[in-house]
């Protein structure tokens, strides 16, 4: 819950930010109304956003747990495309870069299992 207003908080700063930046105006003094600009995020867009934003970061193991807490809560095919979205930006790192952040290649073929897993039923 408290995860899905920061997100809500930062979409919202990210778009006051970018608007006042299109507008040529400084983003903290800016009188932009954000409130006439309408951006929703769907759940399952928000997931993506999320798995994105943990990804950049390194956060990668809470950035599965979410994952998967969101698909067995709500198997929809987008979540289904952001579970091997996540798994194939993964697979692209060489297994230093995932231990770095305490990840590995069989944690990434582990997950892809799981996932095909809860899916099968679907």
């Amino acid at each position: 819950m408290f995860e899905h207003e920061y997100i809500i908080r930062l979409v919202k700063a990210g778009v006051q930010t970018a608007v006042a930046l299109f507008a040529g105006k400084d983003a903290v003094k800016s009188d932009i109304d954000i409130e006439n600009y309408d951006m929703t995020l769907s759940e399952d867009e928000l997931l993506e956003f999320m798995m994105r934003k943990y990804i950049n970061e390194g956060k990668i193991n809470e950035a599965e747990n979410i994952l998967f807490e969101d698909i067995k809560f709500r198997k929809t095919k987008k979540n289904l495309e952001t579970a091997l979205l996540f798994y194939k930006e993964l697979n692209k790192w060489d297994e230093a870069k995932l231990l770095k952040y305490n990840f590995s290649k069989f944690e990434v073929e582990q997950g892809l299992k799981d996932v095909r897993k809860l899916y099968e039923k679907y």
